[in-house]
């Protein structure tokens, strides 16, 4: 009898213990974990998205714009010609990666880095978005007659998006052009616009995206607003971009302030990226 009641308080004891145990663990705030895949690559058509390079991870892109469709079949809807820049970035940890590229546009130079400020939180209706700072110095080298501070350019943008579900994400992109040198008929060597990115995506690795820049502040009366169209996707070890835009440069102070105005100035493209562990 002494037995049989023993063993009874011995199972009271540890049910107990367990439903206090599990009420410890309930109270315990367990923290939300950073946002992934807001998009599938550093570009989301033409304009930056807030992915970054990973940490230790060395990310080579290529991208490849074809000429313009205006022409029709004579040139091959732009096929004949081609505009291609080479990019390569190192994350040197989750906040901070640095990069460098060249641009057959204009024999472009650039180096840029990106910075983040803030991650959106996994799990939290009203998180914070990721805010990303991202900043590049180009140099034009196709005229050699010019100087040299004045063959440069800055730019800098603020990159702020909000993943909504697994299907959607938006981005905005104030941003802030500034070229040591302009043309005679330009107006100001500081240029101000805002920027809206996004997509959509249709299956596991495949998604629709969108990009367009307003300008804040007079422009030439041939300034055209530049904007591009694109589809990605991920095989793998690959991230592939088909797209469509009005702009044939690859770099910031190009696809922003150069787009082309006209109806059928348009130019088919892709770019894509390759990341390498270390």
């Amino acid at each position: 009898m002494k037995r049989f009641l023993f063993v009874i308080l011995l199972n009271v004891s540890l049910c107990y213990s367990q439903d206090d145990l599990l009420s410890l663990i309930e109270d315990v705030e367990v923290p939300s974990l950073p946002v992934q895949g807001t998009f599938k690559a550093t570009r989301i058509v033409n304009a930056q998205s807030i992915e970054m390079a990973r940490s230790k991870t060395l990310e080579f892109i290529i991208f490849h714009r074809f000429g313009s469709i205006k022409n029709g079949f004579y040139d091959l809807y732009g096929l004949d010609e081609a505009s291609v820049r080479f990019d390569l970035s190192y994350g040197f940890n989750e906040k901070f990666s640095f990069g460098f590229g060249r641009s057959s546009f204009l024999k472009t130079y650039d180096l840029f880095y990106k910075f983040k400020l803030l991650s959106q939180k996994e799990g939290d209706t009203y998180s914070l978005p990721s805010i990303v700072l991202f900043s590049k110095a180009e140099i034009a080298t196709i005229d050699k007659n010019i100087e040299f501070e004045n063959r440069l350019t800055y730019n800098a943008q603020l990159l702020i998006a909000h993943k909504i579900n697994q299907i959607i994400s938006i981005q905005i992109m104030p941003t802030v052009i500034h070229r040591n040198s302009i043309q005679l008929n330009e107006i100001y060597n500081r240029l101000f616009s805002m920027g809206l990115g996004g997509r959509v995506k249709v299956t596991k690795r495949v998604t629709l995206n969108f990009d367009t820049f307003f300008p804040l502040g007079n422009r030439i009366s041939s300034f055209a607003q530049s904007w591009g169209l694109g589809c990605d996707i991920e095989t793998g070890g690959h991230v592939f971009q088909l797209l469509l835009t009005n702009a044939q440069g690859t770099f910031e102070s190009s696809y922003i302030e150069n787009a082309r105005g006209g109806k059928k100035d348009m130019f088919f493209g892709f770019n894509i990226t390759r990341s390498f562990s270390f």
